[in-house]
């Protein structure tokens, strides 16, 4: 190409993802301060009741009658991470879904090849929701026009 056909030529308009209909822009919408933290805070009072109730019940011998207390400690520890970290928005939605479906699967006797399966699958599902959560947290602060 000589100059004048280089000169001539405009570029073409850049292209744009389209976020609009994405999971992760619908979960970076704010939400109002004080609602924001009463929602994280009640996840991490849930998640204290569920850890203190399945402590007690490991220390007293009776561990059927409450959720498996590793699964209680690790889910209760993302998902109240997560929640305090992410309070400005409801993008943990995700992580206390996997989180539920995990301790739920943890409990739900299944062949233990299916057991594994679920399992591998809800703390993906989890960690996902985490990965989501972070990314709509940094576009939430981002202005949009």
């Amino acid at each position: 190409m000589s100059q004048a056909q280089i000169a001539s030529h405009q570029p073409a308009e850049p292209i744009e993802p389209d976020e609009e209909g994405s999971l992760v822009r619908s979960l970076s919408a704010e939400l109002p301060s004080a609602l924001g933290n009463l929602l994280a805070t009640l996840v991490v009072l849930a998640s204290l009741f569920f850890g203190i109730w399945s402590l007690v019940a490991t220390w007293t011998h009776n561990p059927d009658s409450a959720l498996p207390f590793f699964q209680v400690v690790v889910a209760a520890s993302v998902v109240s991470l997560n929640a305090l970290y992410a309070r400005r928005t409801f993008s943990y939605v995700i992580t206390l879904i996997g989180a539920v479906l995990w301790l739920w699967v943890s409990v739900t006797p299944f062949l233990p090849l299916f057991q594994v399966l679920f399992q591998a699958v809800t703390i993906t599902i989890m960690l996902v929701g985490v990965v989501f959560s972070l990314a709509a947290v940094q576009l939430s602060k981002k202005p949009r026009f």
